[in-house]
């Protein structure tokens, strides 16, 4: 796997600094997303895991552009794949953003599992936080990869975080193939710049 140096993330995209507290959830790779959305001007996100929006507030505060910002999630009666993941289905998916207009939240009983590309936008960035069982994992990228836009940028997060392994050994099974996907150093976020998109 490619990893890059954080120093340099930030030299080669700009700056991902905010004012305030990180997400629980995110921490500091919130970061390099804002970057991503500084510097591209991204106009429409997607957010797989939206959780409480704590993210998604940061990245819509600090990105005017922005235009669309779709978060899926769970509703609040789904059982996660992984029991470890059960604490994380909002009781109110999206509740720090519900008011601002750019928001669509999308919740379904089996979150992406029920969800076709046809469903969703052509999109510029998207994250990809939901479901960390192998399953999960794949069948999320390849919602992702059937819906970005060709430049487009998809973003995973918890690789090589312990507590979910599997979010890892995917990651490593599609650089296996291709190794396309980047880890940006002291962090556990990777991302993909897609040259192929919808």
């Amino acid at each position: 796997m490619s990893i890059i140096d954080r120093s340099t993330f930030f030299d080669i995209f700009g700056s991902g600094t905010f004012d305030g507290e990180p997400p629980i959830f995110m921490g500091a790779d919130v970061e390099p997303i804002l970057a991503f959305s500084r510097t591209f001007h991204l106009k429409t996100v997607i957010e797989i895991g939206i959780q409480r929006g704590e993210t998604a507030k940061i990245i819509l505060e600090n990105s005017p552009w922005i235009e669309k910002y779709i978060g899926i999630d769970l509703t609040p009666d789904s059982q996660t794949t992984l029991s470890l993941q059960q604490g994380e289905v909002p009781q109110m998916a999206g509740e720090l953003v519900k008011d601002d207009p750019r928001v669509e939240l999308i919740l379904k009983p089996n979150g992406t599992r029920d969800l076709t590309a046809d469903e969703l936008p052509l999109a510029d960035l998207i994250l990809i936080d939901g479901d960390h069982s192998k399953e999960g994992v794949l069948l999320d990228t390849l919602l992702a990869h059937q819906t970005i836009q060709q430049g487009g940028i998809i973003c995973w997060h918890d690789y090589g975080n312990s507590l979910v392994p599997d979010v890892t050994a995917v990651i490593d099974e599609l650089n296996m193939k291709e190794d396309k996907i980047c880890l940006i150093q002291n962090g556990f976020l990777c991302f993909q710049i897609c040259r192929d998109g919808r």
